[in-house]
């Protein structure tokens, strides 16, 4: 049964019963406003989260001598070959001379004026690889060129067909063998027996032939990954009697960016943190974790990290003496490129035991790494604790929102039924007022 509205038979102004269902709404947006306030937090608090989660990122770049020694391979012939290095790889200068290339062995057929229509005759072919047992292929009549090189790729010998088109006339189509592997002892042997394809060798297999330090090497292949730990050199081309020298060195400009990423992100964190202390100048408040226990020990978790590190016996004790300062106002670090890359240049072991595990401590990289570490722990970590302790307050803001809700609907509904039928009961007193005054000739005013 729809509710009359007051207003409509007893005179009853609609907005003071909306005004009234408005103040039983008061507390459902006051728990609005919690839950908001809460969310705010929280977002903060990712945001801490995130930061430091950056500055673990870049951490791992350089808490172990793995991660922060960064090595690379120079050539005095790039051309002739370079190479690559694992970080692990010594330092040192060699000399090479690449006299010959390893080259895969080839054979070519003679030519036929098509790939898939000329018979090229039957019988069968024997397929020798010094490195294989003999393998055969049975030629079926009929068989073109496509066919034979199917053929001989399913054989699984070792070696791979191909049909190709040399466009000179008449008979341009002619087939490729290729041993799939380079070096001498992959050469191949190729018996037509009774089919009208003849071979010859186009390219005859044979290995790497490299003087290194003098001392002859050899390979089936062009890469040599086992001549000096950690490194792995690529032969691009023969040139008898160039000397080419390769130098396995520090990398100082990629050890400039990991110490360089480092001290951005550890200023980003810092700066949002002293951030949260300052007020807003329009608003006069400071950031919502101003107060927040969680982002106190952060700070003072990383920045003890920096005051820790110090290495006894060497000649960088603190990474002041390498070029990076602490701003006594702000926190933040100043890192200057030109000593910092000096230190690099002149002691890098030096440099490098200030971030890692070392024989003079433990290095800023790892222990900030550990900080970092428990603050962020799933289970008992103070940043992961408070933003699981928020989300536990926001679920719980929600399932009070929502009871609110329903209880001041409820309340809502009572109203507006208790004030239809009080001005139903004023209508019908008005209405009968006028009857009698009808009656007694007044006008019922």
């Amino acid at each position: 049964m729809p509710i009359r509205m007051p207003g409509v038979g007893g005179g009853f102004d609609p907005k003071l019963v909306e005004q009234l269902i408005e103040v039983e709404k008061m507390p459902v947006e006051s728990a609005k406003k919690r839950k908001e306030q809460y969310t705010t937090e929280k977002k903060e608090v990712d945001k801490l989260n995130g930061f430091l989660n950056d500055l673990d990122t870049t951490l791992n770049t350089m808490k172990s001598r793995a991660n922060f020694f960064k090595m690379k391979v120079e050539s005095s012939h790039p051309d002739i070959m370079d190479g690559l290095c694992k970080t692990d790889a010594l330092a040192g200068s060699y000399e090479f001379e690449v006299r010959k290339l390893a080259r895969a062995d080839k054979q070519i057929a003679m030519g036929f004026p098509d790939k898939d229509i000329t018979n090229v005759g039957f019988g069968y072919m024997e397929i020798e690889r010094e490195d294989m047992s003999p393998a055969e292929v049975t030629i079926e009549p009929g068989s073109t060129l496509s066919d034979v090189a199917k053929q001989i790729n399913d054989a699984g010998a070792g070696i791979r067909a191909m049909v190709i088109n040399t466009k000179y006339n008449p008979d341009s189509f002619r087939l490729l063998v290729i041993s799939e592997k380079s070096g001498a002892e992959a050469r191949i042997k190729l018996d037509a027996d009774t089919t009208f394809l003849e071979f010859q060798n186009q390219v005859a297999g044979q290995s790497l032939d490299v003087l290194f330090e003098d001392v002859p090497v050899t390979d089936i292949g062009n890469t040599l990954n086992e001549l000096v730990d950690g490194v792995t050199f690529n032969i691009k081309r023969s040139e008898p009697g160039t000397r080419v020298q390769v130098n396995i060195s520090h990398d100082v400009d990629k050890t400039m960016e990991s110490i360089k990423a480092f001290v951005d992100k550890y200023n980003a964190l810092n700066t949002f943190g002293h951030g949260q202390q300052v007020k807003d100048p329009n608003t006069g408040q400071r950031g919502v974790l101003s107060g927040d226990q969680s982002l106190s020990l952060v700070l003072r978790s990383v920045q003890s990290a920096i005051g820790e590190s110090r290495v006894n016996g060497i000649k960088y004790q603190t990474i002041n003496d390498i070029g990076i300062t602490t701003d006594a106002k702000t926190g933040n670090l100043t890192m200057d490129d030109t000593k910092v890359k000096s230190a690099l240049t002149e002691d890098y072991e030096g440099v490098a035991q200030l971030f890692v595990r070392g024989v003079g401590g433990q290095g800023i990289g790892e222990t900030m790494a550990s900080k970092l570490k428990a603050l962020r722990d799933p289970a008992s970590g103070t940043v992961k604790s408070r933003i699981r302790s928020l989300e536990n307050v926001i679920k719980s803001q929600d399932t009070e929102i929502a009871k609110r809700e329903a209880r001041a609907e409820q309340k809502g509904e009572s109203i507006r039924r208790r004030f239809a039928v009080l001005d139903g009961q004023i209508a019908n007193m008005k209405s009968q007022g006028s009857v009698l005054a009808g009656r007694m000739g007044g006008d019922g005013g």
